[in-house]
């Protein structure tokens, strides 16, 4: 790399440019207006946009967070009009959740703001397999955590 020009980059260690990466999408995303908080609300609403008749132990599992985390974005969701909460037919004390029309309409702007940031970034450019073996990756971070070492 001799005469070549240098950043904190260059350096950092790969999980610190994976934090990084992330850490300036949610600036990024902060910089739009009329949205919300992105570190767990718009999320859970993509997810749930996406996905559709989520239970909120759906939400936990897969985003990894803890029941009252979920919880409390969800009632921010709820009393802004983006989800609704129905009791699940086959289990009473299971709520199923829905997006409304507004919470639709969020979630696709949500969705159309994160495509756009993946392509300013080149997120987009990455091919499968690269996609593939960081999730691989990320699947044995978590198994590492859930078994003894």
């Amino acid at each position: 790399m001799t005469g070549e020009k240098t950043d904190k980059f260059d350096s950092m260690p790969f999980i610190a440019l994976i934090h990084h990466i992330s850490k300036n999408k949610l600036k990024y995303s902060l910089k739009n207006p009329n949205r919300i908080d992105m570190i767990h609300e718009g999320q859970y609403l993509m997810e749930i946009h996406e996905r559709k008749n989520l239970s909120q132990d759906d939400l936990a599992d897969i985003f990894g967070q803890s029941k009252g985390t979920v919880a409390k974005a969800l009632r921010k969701l709820e009393d802004k009009g983006y989800v609704e909460r129905k009791i699940d037919d086959n289990n009473r004390r299971k709520y199923i959740l829905n997006t409304t029309e507004k919470g639709e309409e969020l979630a696709i702007l949500l969705k159309k703001d994160l495509n756009k940031w993946e392509e300013l970034v080149g997120i987009d450019k990455l091919d499968d397999t690269t996609k593939d073996k960081l999730r691989e990756i990320a699947r044995k971070s978590e198994e590492i955590l859930d078994n003894d070492y």
